[in-house]
């Protein structure tokens, strides 16, 4: 009996945690916290122990997320409330012409999606959307489902959106979680693209050609009051200055697209320096101090730019960049961008508490060794950890309706299986990632944004979109399962 109690008590914490959700409409935060708490005293901790785990569990993953969340709210509202994201998606489907509009979109939304949440680049960019449809008299979803599925996948699979950064702690633990954080951008951005291009050219355009939706008479771009109720966090965006309106600065898609992509461009500086440094392959001056003096002045470049590769600090530099150019080059006063930075980040405010909630959840089962028994019964399942992460994460995503907390409580409960994995917990983070994305429900904000903005049906989005977020999640299990066999 002994053996098997632990998975006892997962189980009954699992099934607690949906009935607190579904049934009663428990907000996620205290669902968990009070989760957290029974299974502890369930699993034999000593009371007092159990509030020690959870405070602990809760110190650690805000300790690595708490800074990633907040600059990254703060780049987000400054790239949408500048008009920088339309100034981009404007530019993309402007140079790819008429023809390739579908693509543009998604190439466009693609970028946006990096570091804005779906909610505020969905609101963004649905009027031109719109627009396009009636010019174009095609159906609304040539346009809506490359939007879509870019915005969507970026959402789980891309630092610094919460849930994937959540992830990463909860999974990697704090030894590992710079570097998997930075194989995570990178490999998360390189992966979603693909899945993205899957969903749109293959069931995506199938279904746009088979059904002619128009856009909705009403333009407006109020959120659904069902989605607002639903959403763990729901940012409603600020009207963004047309681009025309914006001066010299703003009006550069070339800044606009560099301060995007530089979170990026950091993170592979760091990576590639580092793992030219492991292979012996950095020239000899790069790892000298680069002036013998003291202080600062003695770190080698190899240091830099291992500076410039970390997590916080690559997202640093495009947010004060941003402010920068976007808020003082426009003649911002402080008060101004005080606001807004206030405005960001009540954005993220409620999902600190969730993230916290979730981490305390962790360090529970981890010291109730609940995170043992599940990664030696993982071990017999004739599955691989990145297959069981892929399927724990589709169930807490069916099951919860929100990715954020699906992430969140999948990753929590994964977080010892990594050990079966050294050095290859980024392809367990995906494939958690992956599996958040195998749909939605009307328990997630997206579901009514997608159905009420795309003129859609509940059927519609339960059924025909579903099927193509669905082909999408299983490409990406299948590429993270090939990786899995040949790094393994």
């Amino acid at each position: 009996m002994n053996d098997v109690w632990p998975g006892i008590c997962a189980a009954a914490a699992l099934i607690a945690l949906l009935v607190l959700i579904i049934r009663y409409q428990v907000h996620s935060f205290i669902a968990l916290l009070i989760v957290s708490l029974g299974l502890g005293l369930a699993a034999g901790l000593p009371p007092a122990k159990v509030v020690d785990a959870v405070s602990k569990g809760i110190a650690d993953i805000l300790r690595e997320v708490l800074l990633l969340l907040a600059l990254g709210a703060m780049l987000g509202r400054m790239l949408e409330t500048s008009g920088a994201a339309e100034l981009i998606a404007r530019r993309i489907i402007d140079a790819f012409g008429q023809k390739n509009t579908s693509f543009a979109i998604l190439v466009a939304a693609y970028l946006i999606g990096i570091p804005i949440l779906f909610n505020v680049g969905f609101l963004v960019l649905i009027p031109i959307i719109w627009r396009l449809q009636r010019e174009t008299k095609d159906s609304l979803l040539f346009f809506l489902l490359p939007l879509s599925f870019s915005l969507g996948i970026t959402h789980s699979l891309v630092p610094p959106h919460p849930g994937i950064v959540g992830a990463v702690t909860n999974i990697a633990g704090a030894a590992n979680s710079g570097r998997v954080m930075v194989e995570t951008i990178i490999f998360g951005i390189a992966l979603s693209f693909v899945l993205a291009l899957v969903g749109w050219f293959g069931p995506g355009r199938f279904w746009a050609h088979r059904q002619f939706v128009e856009a909705p008479a009403n333009e407006s771009t109020t959120p659904n009051p069902a989605a607002q109720t639903t959403a763990i966090t729901n940012s409603t965006p600020t009207a963004a200055s047309p681009p025309e309106d914006l001066p010299e600065k703003a009006q550069s898609l070339t800044l606009a697209l560099a301060i995007v992509l530089a979170p990026l461009v950091l993170s592979i500086v760091g990576f590639g320096a580092n793992l030219l440094h492991d292979l012996s392959r950095l020239p000899a001056w790069m790892t000298e101090p680069m002036f013998r003096a003291e202080h600062w002045t003695s770190h080698s470049l190899l240091d830099w730019m291992q500076f410039l590769g970390k997590p916080t600090v690559a997202l640093l530099v495009p947010t004060a960049l941003a402010f920068g150019c976007y808020g003082l080059g426009r003649g911002w006063s402080q008060a101004q961008l005080a606001k807004l930075t206030n405005d960001s980040l009540a954005d993220v405010g409620g999902m600190v508490f969730l993230f916290g909630a979730a981490g305390g959840f962790k360090e529970v089962i981890v010291q109730t060794g609940v995170g043992d028994y599940i990664q030696a019964q993982t071990r017999q399942l004739p599955l691989s950890p990145v297959g069981v992460g892929f399927i724990v994460a589709g169930l807490m995503r069916i099951a919860l309706g929100s990715a954020t907390a699906a992430i969140l409580t999948a990753s929590a409960l994964l977080g010892r299986v990594a050990a079966d994995l050294p050095g290859l917990e980024t392809l367990l983070v995906l494939s958690v990632a992956c599996g958040v994305t195998v749909g939605t429900q009307p328990a997630d904000s997206g579901f009514w944004m997608v159905k009420e903005y795309g003129n859609l049906s509940e059927t519609d989005v339960m059924l025909k979109f579903n099927v193509c977020r669905f082909l999408m999640a299983l490409t990406g299990l299948a590429i993270l399962l090939v990786a899995e066999a040949v790094l393994a």
